[in-house]
């Protein structure tokens, strides 16, 4: 959850008022579908927004994007997705994986069963750090950060415990400073 919230109070974020006051239309793009193997096969909206940051040079809306993965550990990742207003559309200037969750976890498994990372206005910038309330880092933890091989445990092999920690990676890559310029966000040195 956005801790910047641009409605006031316990009020939830009014996607459709946001749109109106800046004269855009959202409209999700193609990845934000999903299609579950069902029997018949179910489409599935994979996006959300809910809330909006400011920065002293533009306004925001984040979004949230479930991107499927080639991998049984890993299935999904969630993607933040900031979009600025303009020209009476929705222009993506920043996309960046941001969540996952193991699909089946032991309560002894070698790496953290999740990762997380909110975003938050810091001055002229936003920052992507990891979730407030967890105890301990999923990005500094060991079998994240080294490159030694997993020991071995129940279901996985070595492959998957592997792109699982790529994937993880990943997502602590994004960690930093975004500032804007020139009409996106980049990574702040």
């Amino acid at each position: 959850m956005n801790p910047n919230p641009s409605a006031p109070g316990d009020k939830p974020f009014d996607q459709d008022a946001w749109l109106a006051a800046r004269g855009a239309v959202r409209r999700p793009d193609a990845s934000c579908w999903s299609t579950l193997a069902t029997i018949p096969p179910q489409r599935l909206n994979m996006c959300s927004c809910h809330g909006a940051l400011s920065l002293p040079e533009v306004e925001l809306i984040e979004c949230s994007r479930g991107r499927e993965q080639d991998s049984t550990a890993v299935p999904s990742v969630t993607h933040t997705v900031l979009y600025a207003a303009r020209g009476g559309a929705l222009l993506a200037v920043l996309d960046v994986p941001t969540s996952v969750a193991l699909d089946d976890c032991a309560p002894r498994s070698p790496i953290p069963c999740s990762v997380a990372l909110d975003v938050r206005v810091e001055g002229d910038a936003v920052r992507f750090e990891e979730a407030a309330n967890r105890t301990t880092s999923a990005c500094d933890h060991p079998s994240i950060a080294a490159n030694k091989p997993f020991p071995g445990a129940s279901g996985w092999n070595s492959a998957s415990w592997q792109r699982a920690r790529a994937t993880y990676r990943r997502i602590c890559d994004t960690r930093g400073r975004y500032v804007w310029q020139r009409g996106a966000l980049r990574r702040a040195p």
